[in-house]
């Protein structure tokens, strides 16, 4: 949020979002977006005929931080998709940018979403995500001072965990919940699933709430959230269980000793359950719907 690579949207709900046509380094690694602003190969907003068309909403997991493009999860399911399918080739076009909440994501998918004219939609949600707290877009809503990667470095923030000094975190310029605050975080993802209901419903295409990270949800959370989909008909997929349970042998997934988002060996692990999800559910093309 303080670096050049954002913008604030036309959209309050939105809030920011990446800037179109942009390149640079982020995290290590070549960071591109295309003429929509999306960290994604170019796409025709009119979609071909033929193409079967998914479009993700998410948030660092998904964009993805410190992966390049086309090692991250969404890239690598489109590839391997079009190999083994006979009958329909696909499209996933991303639409993640790191430090978005639930807010943002929900408002994605009501503004620009269906613009892309989707078979289907993916709302990636990490456990971050959802601590993020849902406030009302106020008149004056702006992005936070803009500081230079000379002064505030991903680099330099790792060197200094490293000697045990105070490091600027970025998630600080965001209003977090509390992390005993389990009633009000899982108001939020409630109200998500009952807003991307009532989209998936006026827009007629599915919606595919999918749930990222390295340990699953609190009982109590994933109980209240199993409920209100099916309550309302959402789908839920949750590939926050299949990374190994012993933290010791996380690292091997991570980009680094410092930053816990996955690498491309973490990716591919995320890519494969999804896609055997969204098969078993019938939702990618050559997969029969239960």
């Amino acid at each position: 949020m303080r670096s050049e690579f954002v913008q604030l949207s036309e959209y309050p709900d939105i809030f920011f979002e990446l800037k179109p046509n942009m390149e640079g380094w982020f995290k290590g690694v070549r960071f591109a977006t295309n003429s929509a602003g999306q960290v994604d190969q170019e796409y025709s907003k009119q979609k071909p005929a033929g193409k079967y068309r998914v479009v993700i909403a998410g948030s660092s997991w998904t964009m993805p931080s410190g992966v390049d493009q086309k090692d991250s999860w969404h890239a690598v399911l489109e590839r391997e998709q079009n190999q083994i399918s006979t009958s329909q080739p696909v499209e996933l076009i991303n639409m993640g940018v790191e430090l978005y909440g639930l807010r943002e994501l929900v408002g994605t998918v009501r503004h620009k979403a269906f613009q892309w004219d989707p078979d289907l939609v993916i709302v990636a949600v990490t456990t971050f995500t959802t601590a993020f707290l849902w406030e009302e877009p106020g008149p004056e809503q702006r992005l936070p001072d803009r500081v230079y990667p000379a002064l505030r470095s991903y680099s330099l923030r790792g060197l200094a965990r490293s000697l045990g000094l105070p490091t600027d975190e970025p998630s600080k310029d965001r209003p977090l919940l509390a992390p005993a605050d389990t009633d009000a975080r899982v108001a939020q993802i409630l109200r998500a699933i009952d807003e991307l209901s009532d989209l998936q419903k006026r827009q007629g295409v599915p919606i595919v709430v999918l749930f990222l990270g390295y340990v699953p949800l609190a009982t109590e959370v994933e109980d209240a959230v199993r409920q209100r989909a099916d309550e309302v008909g959402i789908t839920l997929v949750f590939a926050n269980r299949i990374f190994p349970s012993d933290p010791q042998e996380r690292p091997a997934f991570q980009i680094s000793r410092y930053d816990r988002h996955p690498n491309a060996a973490g990716h591919r692990i995320i890519s494969d359950f999804v896609a055997k999800s969204l098969r078993e559910a019938g939702y990618l093309p050559d997969s029969e719907r239960p």
